[in-house]
């Protein structure tokens, strides 16, 4: 990326660090432009006199907190490109997040409702925690990119295929456990068909393992995803970044196999499978979850950059996937009971793949934040 620049900025003196200029006032919101599909800088040089670099510390705190720069921003001075201590910033940033997050965590698990249907004591307080945790982490992934646009006044580098996906796998997400949390007709039907459908059979009936942690960060979650989505048309618009033909046919997909799940049940069965569509719900849900992460993952490598990506919303998305698996393999555990992993694909679906999706990311983050 430096030696797009350099052949534009011969005998300036300033030609090697072109690149990390623009990174360094990127997150001001100053003006700019940007080809997505060459990762080429273009933006207007600042007048050196008046700003010859930016001080981190004279940002505002939420500014310092969400910026882009990811740890490995420079500055200018004297024709030589001299590194911030960001990085080791940064790194104190890290742990303070991760002690916020579980003091949070351990403060509303002990004083959130415990599931009745853990025998344990022990396990009802630890998975209180760790679901609450969990939902803290996944709920918190969202805010740096809000903030990260705000500031920048832009959305470019983040993709909108992946924000319409999102909002749609969260209104599937949604409705799957609010209706397993608090639909009693649906808690019945669910403990009848894994009990082997017989009610007078005196075998163990199994329960369902959506907590209420998991009923809070999807209608979170759905908000933020919404409010993520609204930005692109409040700072790029729709017209100039509108989703891509495939999304387009993806919704429509979706909602035809919806209408004719609904139909056929109700032809066949005689009325609606309203269990059995909360699992197409949850698989929905799934498969966008695969697809949303596709278009971002194409997005970095086309432009060689994961500049508008910010590494915050990857390291909290892998902590919750970490501690929504965890709690829902424990619960099982505590129960004795191993239907309630099956019996939810959904949850532990989204922790494996966003698991092995962040993954990649950090990697590449690692690796280029140019």
């Amino acid at each position: 990326m430096v030696d797009n620049c350099n052949s534009n900025n011969k005998g300036s003196g300033r030609g090697k660090s072109n690149a990390f200029v623009y990174k360094s006032y990127s997150s001001t919101g100053e003006s700019q432009s940007f080809d997505e599909g060459t990762a080429r800088d273009t933006t207007r040089q600042p007048d050196e006199t008046k700003s010859p670099h930016i001080n981190q510390n004279e940002k505002p705190f939420l500014q310092q907190a969400f910026s882009m720069d990811n740890g490995t921003s420079a500055s200018v001075r004297s024709n030589k490109i001299i590194p911030n201590k960001e990085s080791q910033g940064d790194q104190s940033s890290f742990f303070k997040w991760t002690f916020a997050l579980l003091l949070g965590g351990t403060a509303v698990g002990i004083a959130a409702p415990k599931n009745p249907h853990l025998p344990s004591p022990m396990w009802q307080l630890l998975s209180s925690i760790i679901g609450y945790t969990y939902f803290l982490a996944w709920s918190a992934s969202f805010y740096p990119q809000i903030f990260m646009n705000y500031y920048r006044k832009t959305t470019r580098g983040l993709s909108c295929d992946f924000c319409v996906l999102n909002v749609l796998g969260y209104v599937c997400y949604t409705a799957y456990t609010t209706n397993f949390y608090w639909n009693e007709q649906i808690i019945a039907e669910y403990k009848q068909r894994m009990s082997g459908n017989d009610e007078n059979s005196g075998a163990k009936q199994s329960e369902i393992t959506v907590q209420g942690n998991d009923v809070a960060f999807a209608i979170h979650a759905l908000v933020m995803a919404t409010l993520t989505l609204s930005q692109i048309g409040m700072y790029d618009s729709f017209h100039s970044r509108p989703p891509s033909r495939r999304v387009y046919i993806i919704l429509v997909c979706t909602f035809a196999f919806c209408a004719l799940y609904i139909l056929s049940t109700w032809m066949y069965e005689g009325r609606i499978d309203f269990l059995g569509f909360l699992y197409v719900l949850g698989t929905i849900k799934i498969c966008v979850t695969i697809g949303k992460y596709v278009p971002q993952a194409l997005l970095n490598r086309s432009r060689k950059s994961t500049v508008g990506w910010n590494h915050w919303n990857v390291i909290l998305d892998f902590t919750g996937g970490v501690l929504s698996l965890l709690q829902l393999v424990g619960d099982c555990a505590d129960m004795r009971d191993w239907n309630g992993i099956t019996g939810n694909p959904a949850k532990i679906a989204l922790s494996l793949v966003t698991i092995c999706f962040d993954v990649s990311f950090l990697e590449r983050l690692g690796g280029n934040t140019n």
